[in-house]
């Protein structure tokens, strides 16, 4: 599912950072810099003026060369907003962002009718507090942030670290991945905001001549604790579709975490190769040790069936564990319970098909592949899957097995999950007169792209 629009709109420009509150957890640490620079009359001007100077000492902490000066600007709320309409304006953009509004919504992770392109600019630029542009070698900080000087010091800190990132790895081409790779996508991008959380952090403890322990996995926790308590945001993104919400958060909460794992036993050195060796999924970012190992996930791949003569995929993506997870909690899953059944997956595939030009999201068919670590696994999934297909559907049981759970809807639709092995299939909508052919050929229009890396047990 990806980044739910951010990555789409604008590279690294959702700044959901709250974490006011988390150089208080780190042993006390203030977040006051100077009090000459929040007495000033224009405390924004003021921290700009240093950016240079705070380049270097970001750059001396990150252990990144600065090769360049990085210019910046400030903009108001109306020059960010605009530039947010003229990036969701292109051909492109549009055309990946309506797609993936109509999967979200297929898939009963937004509301019906939800405005999906204009939910994601109001929510940006009101969550936007800078952002680092590896197009235009920028950094942009929104005027709104000097209404708190520290906070203004942080994001500072944040985007140059971005800025130092993408003189070392190219960050455009870093993060070009497919639009039908989001998974990987995130992972990437969890790395990115990961290693800017961190790099804040350091810079704001080491101005209290004071270190982070990162071989204390008790501080990475608090710290996480910290970003994810209630009341961290504002009203907007609380607000918001749990999957939406939980996908913006997700690069800045679970990409710090992964960093902190990295710096747990290794200098910043080990987060320059994960640049070279990037995590290749959201699991890898929720769980170290996968990325330790190297395990891959496990590529599906899936078209559009015969059964369903006519239909064309609209949307196709790789939800990953973190994606699985909220496509559970999105219909009813408590928080604990979907993390434990996404916990064992292996690699996956969700594609919406639907006839040309049909824009009727309820006459689409959602068709979800997934392969899991183990047969337990599977099941554990395949249950938790059942109950949220339940919420999903208006109507109730036709049929159920150890294996199978089939729903039928009252607008005349078959859904069901199949279980075959470590396996699982589920489909969300498909017309009557196309389910008996349907529930056999959708395991041959999806399957395991090409034979799968090992994966550690």
């Amino acid at each position: 599912m990806g980044a739910i629009g951010a990555v789409v709109y604008a590279r690294g420009m959702a700044r959901v950072l709250a974490v006011a509150a988390v150089l208080a957890v780190v042993v006390g640490v203030p977040l006051g810099r100077r009090a000459e620079v929040a007495a000033d009359p224009d405390p924004l001007a003021a921290l700009l003026r240093r950016t240079d100077a705070v380049a270097r000492e970001v750059a001396r902490v990150r252990g990144l060369p600065l090769k360049r000066p990085i210019p910046n600007e400030v903009v108001d709320r109306a020059e960010l907003r605009a530039r947010l309409l003229k990036v969701a304006a292109e051909d492109k953009t549009a055309t990946e962002t309506a797609a993936e509004g109509f999967a979200l919504e297929r898939w009963g992770m937004i509301p019906p009718g939800t405005d999906y392109p204009a939910l994601l600019i109001d929510l940006l630029a009101d969550q936007i507090a800078g952002y680092y542009d590896p197009d235009t070698k920028r950094l942009t900080i929104s005027r709104s942030a000097g209404d708190d000087p520290a906070w203004a010091e942080m994001v500072l800190a944040h985007e140059l670290d971005h800025g130092l990132q993408d003189q070392a790895f190219d960050l455009h081409r870093f993060e070009d991945l497919p639009s039908s790779e989001a998974d990987a996508a995130i992972a990437r991008r969890a790395l990115v905001e990961g290693d800017g959380i961190a790099l804040m952090i350091e810079v704001m403890v080491g101005r209290q001549q004071s270190k982070i322990d990162w071989a204390n996995p008790g501080i990475a926790i608090a710290i996480q604790k910290a970003m994810s308590a209630p009341g961290v945001g504002n009203d907007s993104i609380d607000r918001a579709p749990l999957a939406i919400r939980e996908a913006m958060l997700f690069p800045y909460r679970a990409g710090f975490g992964f960093i902190a794992a990295l710096r747990r036993r290794q200098p910043w050195s080990a987060v320059d190769a994960a640049f070279v060796r990037p995590p290749r999924s959201t699991e890898q970012i929720l769980h170290p040790d996968r990325y330790f190992a190297d395990d891959l996930p496990i590529p599906i791949e899936a078209r559009a069936p015969a059964a369903l003569p006519g239909y064309q995929i609209a949307h196709s993506t790789v939800w990953g564990e973190l994606g699985f997870g909220l496509w559970l909690r999105s219909h009813g899953i408590d928080e604990r319970a979907a993390d434990e059944a996404a916990a064992g997956w292996g690699g996956d595939r969700a594609i919406v098909i639907a006839r040309p030009g049909d824009h009727r999201v309820a006459r689409a068919v959602a068709i979800a592949r997934s392969e899991w670590d183990s047969e337990a696994d599977a099941i554990e999934a395949a249950e938790a899957a059942g109950k949220a297909l339940a919420d999903a559907v208006v109507g109730g049981t036709l049929d159920q097995s150890a294996t199978r759970l089939v729903l039928y809807g009252i607008d005349g639709t078959v859904s069901w999950i199949e279980r075959r092995g470590s396996s699982l299939v589920i489909v969300l909508g498909a017309p009557a007169w196309s389910a008996a052919a349907l529930a056999g050929e959708v395991w041959t229009a999806t399957g395991v792209a090409k034979p799968a890396a090992k994966r550690a047990p």
